[in-house]
Formats: structure tokens, C-alpha cells, sequence
């Protein structure tokens, strides 16, 4: 073994083999090269520096500082002591450890019987603006400084490549990027039995979390964060990502996150991804696919109602926000009020998702929010509805959606204003929790397909044209009737437990009633005056009531202050006062 002490002359320019103090570079003479190791303690890199291939042992701390630059060949093996460590900063300073598949870099523990955190890490800190990368390295036992969010690989507001690289065996996290630092490139790299999680990264950055990587522990921790980035992916891996606290997408000129198919995203206790929000704009697109769904979860490993918030569409949430083949589960965990979803002041697209195992609703859409599209999905196992909503939205709810173990579709008090709204046949039924008023100055239209079931709470009722225009279209089916009924629970029915359906001076030609069921209305008020169904001052001979069975109203079948309605083939079964009660004249 030689050792040639540099110096500054055209000889060592030529040769690219700088150092700065007692630094040296090695060569390899004879065979038993790295039976006598170079010891390297408390040493300063200020130049660039070529070692040679061989062992080297870091006692204490190698710094690369003013600019200078370390090239460490293929075949290379470091060794660390306890506390060892690798510091590059200071402008232009940089580490290029490239190693080959055949001839990897080694950076290891001095120990035979090396563990998890024998040495410390290798750190790259924001004022270290040089090129560094390592590739094809092997990275193990380090992770020994700060166990409980520390790295072996520890890059504070700094940016390195990374590839083809093996980060093992740390102390604590294998690889931390904080501070605002990021990968120019992170890529075939495998991750495996580190203490804490693989890479620990803010989330404004995670993006730069490239392909073809083997994560077998833990996966991707971030903490809570604001994404501002224009177009951020967050790239399929093959473990999950995990947020710990609130992660926003938005930004003032528009943020946007993209999570690939086939991605879990985990969320701690009390977590949430809110979109949009602060004045600002944001963008969520998680679009799986059948065979590969993106999965929002809890990170215990038992998953239960309520582990996480939730995923939030704020105001400037974009309309090109989207859900579609994605799993929603064990959230809920913020507030009864708010759901697994929630929608507000924006509208958003939700399709083929299942929401499974919340603590409150499965999604819950503010008075000023609506879907783009709501198919196919499949909400079950909810602790109360499956869907909350205003009235004037409600009809945004598509076709397709199945449900199970839900209260129903919570629609609130509201006013349909709209031209002509929809309500689609649904699996589960619309419960109506405050009156629903259907009208406005230039006429509001409600559809209900045929096979719906509408249930109403106490006190709460259907008004049509009360103040404004107003029409409803209840065209049942013989097969699929239309129901209108209390919300009670099965076995509970009593007359009177909702007010019923009423019809006023400003129902406009065209409303019906044909083949529906209407039950266990008649609450309004506790006399003689109100039914199941309500006529109060409307044009002769509206609307249209044929083919209904009105049934176990608290007052009359049918109450009319005079005015004349349509009736036809109608079927009265137990109602308190009578089938018809007519304050002033006849019904046809």
C-alpha cells in the first residue's frame, strides 16, 4: 500500500485527485490491499477528491464543504464506527458514489456483528447545491443519530439521484428528505428492513419518488404538508404511502395530485387529504382500475370505523377532481357531521368506489356542492347514512349505486329551484330530514323514477308550488310503485309521523301521482284539517291521484280545502279521519 500526499501541481491536476489537509488517494498494489484499511477521522473534503477503489473507515465525521466534490469508484467499501458519518454542504459541494451491478459501493458498519443503527448517515443539507449521486450502492446498519426520525440517508433541502440502490438495516428511517428536499431521481431502488419507514419525505415532494423501486417494509412516510405543485404524481410502489396529519393539495395557480392505480394511501389517527381550500385551487385525480383500485385506509393493521378523517373537496377543488375504482375505508373519525367524504362548495366526479366502515356517513355534500357524477359505487357499513345532501342536488346522485347496512340517503331541508330535476330509482331509500319545497319564479320541476322510496322524519313534509311554481311528477309502475312513507324503523309505523305531501296555489298542470304508496302521514296538524296528501287553493282538478294506496294517515286520506283534484282507482286503507275530508267543494 502506497499513500502520496497531493499537491497542487499539474502532475495531481492531471491525474483529478484533489484533497485538502492530510487527505490522500489510495492505489492498489498487491492483493492484500484491504487487509490494511484506511482510517479517515474528523477529515474536510474542500476539493475534488478521486479515491480509489479499496476499504475505507470513517471514525468520526467526513465533511465535504466549500465546493469540493468526492468520487468514490466501484468496488469501494466504507466502513463506519459508531457516530460515523458522511456530511456534504456548503455551495457546490457534492458526493458521487456510482458503483456497477457487478462491483457495488459499500457503505456499512465497522462491526462483524453489525445491527441496525451502528453508525450514524450519510447527509446531504440545504446549502450542498453540487451534482451528488449514488448509484448501485449498498447503504446498511447506519440510521444511529436521531433513531425515532433520523435516516441513513438524510437529505435536508438538498436534491440527489438515487438509483440501483440498497438501503437496509437502518436504526431508524432507510432514506429522509425534509426541508424541502427532493429526488432529481429515485429509481430500482429496494428498501428492506428498516426500523421506522422506508423513506420519510414531504409530501410537496413525493412525486419525485420515481419507478421500479422494491419497498418491502413500511413504505412512505409524510408528514402533514401543503402540495403546490402544478402536476405531482405520486407513482405506483409496492408499499403504501402514509400520511400523518393533514396534507392539502392547492396552490393560487392551481394544484394537482395524480395517484396512479394500484396505490394505498394510509392515514394515522386524526389524518386527512383535503383538496383545495384557503383561497386556493387543487385537483385530486385517483383513477384505479378494476384489477388494480387505489385503496384510502387507516395505517393500523386492524381496520376499524373511524381510524382517519377523511378526504375533503373544499371550495376550489376543481371539477376535474375524481374518484373512480378506489376503496374508502375506516374513516369518519373527525366529526358525526362529516363523512368519509366530504364535498363543499365544489363538485366532484365518484365512480365504481366503495366506501366501507365509516364512523358517520359515507359521503356528505354541503348546500352548495353536488356530484359531477355519482355511479356505481358501493357504500356499505356505515354507522349512519350513506349519502347526506341538499334537495336541490339530490338528483346529481346517479344510476348504479349499491348499498348496504346505511341509514339511506340523508337529504336535508332545501328548496329545488331548478328547471326539472331527477331523482334516480335507488337501492336504499331517500330519507328527508326537513321540508322539501319544489318551486321557483320561473317553475321548478321534481322527477321521481319509478321504484323510489322517499321516507320523511317528524315534522317534515313535500311542498309543492307553496310560494313559487312548482310541479312533481310521480309516475309509478304497477311493478315499481313509487313510496312515500315514515322514516320509523320497521315495526315502528304510527300515523302521523311525518306531515305529508301538499299540494298549493301555484302547482303547476302535469303533476301526478299514479302508482305510489303514501303512509303514515297527516302530522301537520292535530285537527281536522290535513291528510296524507294536502289540497290547498290549486287549479281545478290538479293534480292527477290514480292508482295510489293511501294508507294509515293520523288525519284524511286525502284533505282538501275545496279545491278539486283528479282522482282515480285509488286504494284508502285506515286512515284516522276518513279517505277524503272536503272543507268547501268536491273532488272528481
Amino acid at each position: 500500500m502506497k499513500k502520496h500526499f497531493l499537491l497542487l501541481s499539474v502532475l495531481v491536476l492531471a491525474a483529478f485527485t484533489f484533497t485538502s489537509c492530510d487527505l490522500f488517494e489510495t492505489e492498489e498494489d498487491d492483493e492484500d490491499y484491504l487487509s490494511t484499511p484506511e482510517e479517515l477521522d474528523g477529515e474536510t473534503i474542500t476539493s475534488n477528491v478521486i479515491w480509489e477503489t479499496g476499504t475505507y473507515i470513517i471514525k468520526g465525521s467526513l465533511t465535504i464543504s466549500g465546493g469540493g466534490h468526492l468520487t468514490i469508484p466501484a468496488g469501494t467499501t466504507i466502513k463506519f464506527e459508531s457516530g460515523g458519518k458522511i456530511v456534504v454542504t456548503e455551495a457546490n459541494s457534492g458526493l458521487t458514489a456510482s458503483g456497477s451491478a457487478d462491483f457495488p459501493i459499500k457503505f456499512t458498519s465497522v462491526s462483524n456483528n453489525a445491527s441496525n443503527g451502528d453508525w450514524d448517515y450519510i447527509n446531504f443539507t440545504s446549502t450542498a447545491t453540487g451534482n451528488s449521486e449514488l448509484s448501485y450502492c449498498i447503504i446498511e446498519y447506519g440510521g444511529g443519530y436521531a433513531t425515532s426520525y433520523g435516516g441513513t440517508l438524510w437529505v435536508e433541502g438538498a436534491k440527489i439521484s438515487v438509483d440501483n440502490c440498497t438501503f437496509k438495516n437502518s436504526g431508524a428511517h432507510g432514506v429522509v428528505c425534509e426541508d424541502d428536499g427532493y429526488f432529481n431521481s429515485f429509481t430500482n431502488n429496494t428498501l428492506m428492513n428498516n426500523t421506522l419507514y422506508d423513506i420519510h419525505i414531504d409530501g410537496n415532494y413525493a412525486h419525485t419518488i420515481g419507478t421500479g423501486n422494491n419497498i418491502e417494509g413500511q413504505g412512505i412516510y409524510m408528514n402533514g404538508d401543503v402540495i403546490e405543485q402544478a402536476n405531482a404524481t405520486w407513482l405506483l410502489q409496492t408499499a403504501p404511502y402514509t400520511i400523518d396529519g393533514s396534507m392539502h393539495v392547492n396552490a393560487s395557480g392551481g394544484a394537482s395530485l395524480t395517484i396512479e392505480a394500484g396505490n394505498t394511501i394510509q392515514f394515522t389517527d386524526g389524518s386527512d387529504l383535503r383538496i383545495g381550500g384557503d383561497g386556493n385551487f387543487g385537483t385530486l385525480k385517483a383513477q384505479g382500475t378494476a384489477e388494480l383500485p387505489i385503496t384510502f385506509t387507516s395505517s393500523s393493521i386492524q381496520k376499524d370505523y373511524g381510524q382517519w378523517d377523511y378526504i375533503e373537496f373544499e371550495t376550489g377543488a376543481t371539477s376535474n377532481s375524481i374518484l373512480e375504482h378506489c376503496i374508502v375505508e375506516a374513516a369518519g373519525g373527525y366529526a358525526d357531521y362529516v363523512g368519509a367524504i366530504h364535498i363543499e362548495d365544489s363538485y366532484v366526479s365518484i365512480k365504481n368506489t366503495e366506501i366501507r366502515k365509516s364512523a358517520t356517513y359515507g359521503i356528505t355534500v354541503n348546500s352548495e356542492a353536488y356530484f359531477a357524477e355519482c355511479t356505481d359505487n358501493n357504500i356499505h357499513d356505515c354507522q349512519s347514512y350513506a349519502i347526506q345532501i341538499a334537495g336541490n342536488y339530490a338528483h346529481t346522485i346517479g344510476t348504479g349505486n349499491t348499498y348496504e347496512d346505511v341509514l339511506g340517503i340523508e337529504v336535508y331541508s332545501g328548496t329545488i329551484d331548478q328547471n326539472e330535476v331527477t331523482w334516480k330509482a335507488q337501492t336504499t331509500p331517500y330519507v328527508l330530514t326537513g321540508n322539501l319545497r319544489v318551486e321557483s319564479s320561473s317553475a321548478s320541476t321534481l322527477i321521481i323514477e319509478p321504484g323510489s322510496t322517499l321516507k320523511f322524519t317528524d315534522g317534515n313534509g313535500l311542498y309543492i308550488g307553496a310560494g313559487d311554481f312548482g310541479k312533481l311528477i310521480a309516475n309509478g309502475t304497477q311493478a315499481n310503485p313509487i313510496t312515500f312513507t315514515t322514516a320509523a324503523p320497521s315495526g315502528g309505523e304510527q300515523p302521523g309521523q311525518w306531515d305529508g305531501i301538499f299540494f298549493e296555489e301555484n302547482t303547476l298542470s302535469g303533476s301526478v301521482l299514479n302508482y305510489c304508496s303514501i303512509s303514515y302521514g297527516g302530522g301537520y296538524a292535530d285537527n281536522y284539517y290535513n291528510g296524507n296528501i294536502n289540497l290547498l287553493e290549486v287549479p281545478v282538478l290538479l293534480p292527477e291521484i290514480k292508482n295510489c294506496t293511501i294508507s294509515y294517515s293520523s288525519g284524511w286520506g286525502i284533505y282538501s280545502d275545496g279545491s278539486s283534484a283528479t282522482l282515480e282507482n285509488n286504494t284508502f286503507i285506515g286512515n284516522n279521519l276518513g279517505d277524503i275530508g272536503n272543507k268547501k267543494g268536491m273532488m272528481q
